[in-house]
């Protein structure tokens, strides 16, 4: 996994980009890190599997680093901002800001590591092994937009296609309950969290654009939690 690391305030930045260099080296994780210390910079490189953001920078701040991101690579970014804010979090869920975690500020070794652990798991080891007739079919989970129910059957929109399993969707919401980033947003759709991108009262927006009935009132508090997932 090769990941950015932008912020304006040097010294933080080179101690963060430290302590994911020797926390990959002790799990042997694939992870490669690269230290910007201005958004224009960041821009210039090549696309990247994960961005840490520093939420406010003089220059360009994160969420303007974020939205560029994504007009560039159509959405198709994974975003976790740096913050001292306690506000970041309503203005991300008020706003429709794009993101997809946080840090806060100081970051301590404990929720440094179980961040890039949530990430890294997603982006390389999350898989379902699903029966299809006779055969064995293995879903990685990052790959799962959205799920449909369809009678006794379920239907799993992936980001390269629709393919359908005989489960039905109770029974996946079971399966994927353990790693907590996928919820249930209305009796027919299980939906992957980390493809929201922007909800209100009444719709999920998902990040390929689909719209999807929301009727989960614990939806804002179980997303926000989700967000800054093992960050207290």
């Amino acid at each position: 996994m090769n990941i950015a690391l932008c912020d304006d305030e040097v010294v933080e930045t080179r101690r963060i980009a430290a302590m994911i260099e020797d926390y990959a080296l002790r799990k042997d994780y694939d992870i490669h890190c690269k230290q910007f210390n201005k958004g224009s910079e960041l821009l210039k490189a090549p696309k990247f599997d994960l961005y840490i953001l520093d939420y406010k920078m003089d220059e360009m701040n994160g969420v303007e680093v974020a939205a560029a991101l994504k007009e560039k690579y159509a959405r198709g970014v994974t975003i976790c901002y740096l913050t001292n804010y306690e506000s970041a979090a309503g203005e991300v869920i008020n706003h429709q800001i794009y993101a997809d975690g946080f840090l806060r500020k100081p970051v301590s070794p404990v929720q440094l590591y179980e961040k890039i652990d949530r990430f890294y798991l997603a982006s390389f080891t999350n898989r379902l092994l699903l029966k299809k007739g006779t055969q064995q079919h293995t879903v990685y989970t990052q790959d799962i937009v959205y799920i449909e129910a369809d009678g006794k059957r379920s239907l799993f929109h992936m980001k390269d296609g629709v393919q359908d399993f005989n489960y039905m969707i109770s029974d996946m919401e079971r399966m994927l309950q353990q790693g907590g980033s996928f919820l249930r947003v209305h009796r027919s759709f299980l939906v992957n969290m980390a493809q929201v991108a922007s909800f209100d009262a009444k719709t999920v927006t998902l990040k390929d654009g689909t719209e999807l009935p929301l009727k989960n009132k614990n939806f804002r508090a179980v997303y926000r939690d989700y967000l800054f997932e093992s960050n207290t």
